[in-house]
């Protein structure tokens, strides 16, 4: 073979390697290779399973959640020395089938308060809570006590059965609510503080809507998940959300078809928000039969989240 033969073939075969988004064996790396449910380099290892995911999941390659999205934030080993500082946010559906929700987080928030404020004195929590609409109850400022929070989640929790939005006072005439708006909502006008490990508890047992879309034909939805999903990186905010997977609950609209997406399952091509964000997503089903504890659960997501690396 000629040397100008040897340089068109190497020529080609580099091409053809630049071109392909298939990876090489043995080299799933990135947080989306290592996350996606998918074997992208086809070595018969999934995930977690790859020695070269590690640093994306819980107990390294081969470990107790090996083939498994990273679940639980970074490994102990991840953490750091920090400011001291923990910020909490609840996101709250208050809905009319969100009664039981509203009312099991005001019997628990004591004890997520008193665990909270456990790992450091320095812990302040907030409140955006939502329908068709959103708003950020005393502009998203901190609770001075635990009876305040509490007092303001029975308020809220009684709000439920009015079947209203809770900044229009519109009626709620469909299954989806707005997730979207108030999770940037709570992103942009929470006073989140610099230093601090930034948790935003999410509880919805419904769908959402992207703009340029109507809720209820009255309420015009303001934001794009990719655009909300932009803000909560950015601003390095953990979101813990417990919501439904699969095929919604009936309200009296009918059902959502799936309302697990952008919580327990990507949205279109997108990751999930606590994917993305390195949080967790829970399964209010669970919740709502009694097999998972609510409170224990934020409780423990706030214990391995505070002071680790975003």
């Amino acid at each position: 073979m000629s040397n100008r033969s040897a340089l068109v073939i190497t020529l080609l075969a580099s091409i053809l390697a630049a071109c392909t988004t298939r990876g090489t064996p043995g080299r799933e790396a990135t947080f989306v290779e290592c996350t996606n449910g998918i074997d992208d380099d086809q070595d018969g290892l999934l995930d977690c399973a790859e020695a070269t995911c590690g640093a994306h999941c819980e107990d390294g390659p081969g470990g107790a959640d090996a083939g498994l999205p990273r679940d639980a934030g970074p490994r102990a080993d991840a953490r750091i020395t920090c400011n001291a500082l923990l910020d909490v946010v609840f996101v709250i559906d208050v809905s009319t089938s969100m009664r039981e929700e509203a009312e099991r987080l005001r019997t628990g928030v004591e004890s997520i308060w008193n665990a909270a404020h456990a790992l450091t004195s320095n812990t302040q929590f907030g409140l955006v809570v939502f329908v068709d609409d959103a708003v950020a109850v005393n502009g998203c400022g901190a609770f001075t006590s635990i009876a305040s929070l509490q007092s303001e989640l029975m308020r809220w929790r009684d709000f439920c059965g009015t079947n209203r939005s809770p900044s229009s006072d519109l009626q709620n005439t469909d299954c989806a609510e707005n997730s979207l708006d108030a999770l940037h909502l709570a992103a942009t006008t929470c006073p989140w503080r610099a230093g601090a490990t930034r948790v935003i508890v999410h509880v919805t047992d419904d769908t959402f809507a992207e703009r340029p879309q109507v809720l209820s034909e009255s309420v015009a939805v303001e934001h794009t998940y990719a655009e909300v999903a932009s803000e909560l990186v950015s601003r390095e905010l953990r979101v813990g959300a417990f919501a439904v997977p699969g095929v919604g609950e009936p309200c009296g609209a009918g059902s959502s078809p799936d309302v697990g997406r952008g919580f327990h399952a990507p949205f279109g091509s997108m990751p999930s928000l606590p994917m993305q964000t390195r949080g967790r997503a829970y399964d209010l089903r669970a919740v709502r039969s009694g097999t998972l504890d609510m409170a224990a659960s934020i409780t423990e997501l706030l214990a391995d989240e505070y002071c680790t690396l975003f």
